[in-house]
């Protein structure tokens, strides 16, 4: 019987399975790694709000004056909605662009187009905790020839049922004087 010392067999065993060990302690660490990435990509797609939703829109009437005027604008763009994890409406904003046309006393104005923007924000609970305009609020060639210009920003929370403001609370007013002068009987 072919026998061998005790100390070569173990040292030939353990030359052997090195190999064997190394690999086996390699694709473990990469297994890890692998599952560790694969949580972290889950988690991390759980926790991103959803994606917003974009809507298109035309076409809305207003009124506006302390004499009645009647304003038809004609309306395109698009609404963004922002939801958070749970799907709750955060915010929504409005990019769009904007003519109108103010007719009162058989008289009739038409602006010119113009890009405007409006943003709503909203609290946990769904209510409207914020609301303004930013941009062109109105561009009008008046018959005098000049140019009603209003643009800057308005806080509609200031304004509660108020669906069109001629000026912003901020900014440039326009020749509002001018304007309903146009229009007077």
């Amino acid at each position: 019987m072919n026998t061998k010392d005790t100390t070569t067999l173990f040292l030939e065993n353990s030359v052997n399975r090195a190999p064997l060990r190394r690999t086996s302690l390699m694709l473990r660490r990469l297994t890890a790694v692998f599952l560790v990435t694969v949580g972290a990509v889950i988690f991390a797609l759980s926790a991103v709000a959803d994606r917003p939703t974009r809507t298109p829109f035309e076409g809305v009437t207003f009124n506006v004056c302390a004499f009645p005027v009647n304003v038809d604008s004609t309306l395109s763009g698009f609404e963004i909605d922002y939801r958070d994890q749970s799907g709750a409406l955060t915010r929504i904003f409005v990019h769009q662009v904007e003519q109108d046309t103010f007719t009162a006393n058989g008289r009739t104005l038409v602006g010119d187009p113009f890009t405007s923007e409006f943003h709503i924000l909203f609290d946990s609970g769904g209510s409207v905790i914020h609301s303004y305009g930013t941009g062109l609020f109105e561009t009008i060639r008046l018959p005098d020839g000049s140019l009603f210009v209003s643009a800057g920003r308005a806080d509609f929370t200031q304004h509660p049922g108020v669906g069109f403001l001629l000026s912003p609370d901020m900014g440039n007013p326009g020749n509002v004087a001018g304007f309903c002068a146009a229009l007077s009987p």
